[in-house]
């Protein structure tokens, strides 16, 4: 009889914890954007913000719908450095803050994320003379380490949800390109990276993800040696279905999904020293089974050139 009972017990539990997947988004795969001067070294720091509400029907007939609501807070360091006159190194080094709010429970991790690193070869670097066109185009690959805390789906707590914590405890490959066209003080920035994700320790497994953006700017002369770049357009993500237990293909089909982001921003340049702040807006999306939505995106990041 008590194994009975706790066998009902912990499946209550792997169905609660199954339930609640759909809230949030776990951590996306990384994208460059416009990137500061192309044959300069740099190195910075960067902040992200981002928020999910989720409602979703009861597992329990007549009880009411569960609400959630989770908060993603990120310190980054980045940088990048020339191998010779050809090939970039990125890096990427994030500190996760993460917080959950439900009906029935609270929870907060932080640590370490997962380290990811990328390899760029420069397939075009054309500035062009005077008031002709002039391009440019990177395009490389990279990992990412299962460098952060990953516990599971099956702890006992809601601190067990995968969205939730700091590492994925996978390893994962990302393929990216990005590409600029400029005329004048006119300019175009067209990033896209696509990450193959691996089944965790625990069979878990992440969906693929594909991150892209869109991005005009405009550059004016510098002034006081201080340049401002605005900048707007759209950032694209879509990611498909999460697997449970992927040995045994356990889709779990309240995850994975496409959002749509209008993204406004800036970055100004003083010397060698960068700022850059972004805002992204949700236009579009269906995330979650439709039961997750988006809230808006902040990102501030400071940097050096050298």
């Amino acid at each position: 009889m008590k194994r009975s009972i706790l066998a009902l017990l912990l499946l209550t539990i792997q169905m609660h914890a199954s339930a609640c997947d759909v809230c949030g988004c776990s951590a996306s795969n990384q994208y460059l954007g416009l990137l500061p001067q192309l044959h300069w070294n740099f190195a910075g720091l960067q902040y992200e913000y981002s928020s999910f509400s989720s409602t979703h029907p009861s597992l329990f007939e007549g009880l009411p719908d569960e609400h959630a609501a989770d908060y993603y807070n990120t310190v980054q360091a980045w940088g990048r450095y020339n191998i010779g006159k050809r090939l970039q190194a990125f890096a990427f080094v994030p500190y996760h803050f993460n917080r959950d709010h439900s009906d029935t429970s609270h929870s907060a991790t932080s640590g370490l994320g997962d380290i990811s690193f990328l390899l760029d070869r420069i397939m075009i670097s054309d500035k062009g003379m005077g008031n002709s066109w002039g391009h440019q185009l990177i395009a490389g690959a990279g990992l990412k380490l299962p460098t952060g805390r990953n516990m599971g789906i099956t702890a006992p707590d809601r601190l067990g949800l995968p969205n939730l914590q700091p590492g994925t405890g996978s390893w994962d490959f990302i393929i990216n390109s990005n590409y600029t066209v400029r005329y004048k003080k006119l300019g175009l920035n067209l990033d896209a990276a696509y990450t193959f994700t691996t089944a965790n320790k625990h069979d878990f497994k992440y969906g693929n993800r594909l991150n892209a953006g869109l991005l005009a700017y405009y550059s004016p002369k510098p002034a006081a040696n201080i340049t401002f770049l605005p900048q707007a357009g759209l950032r694209y993500s879509y990611t498909l279905h999460d697997y449970d237990n992927y040995s045994k293909k356990w889709l779990n089909e309240q995850s994975g999904g496409y959002l749509l982001y209008a993204d406004l921003g800036v970055q100004t340049y003083y010397r060698q020293f960068g700022l850059r702040i972004n805002y992204q807006l949700p236009l579009s999306q269906y995330y979650g089974a439709g039961y997750v939505n988006a809230g808006g995106k902040i990102n501030v990041g400071i940097f050096i050139l050298f």
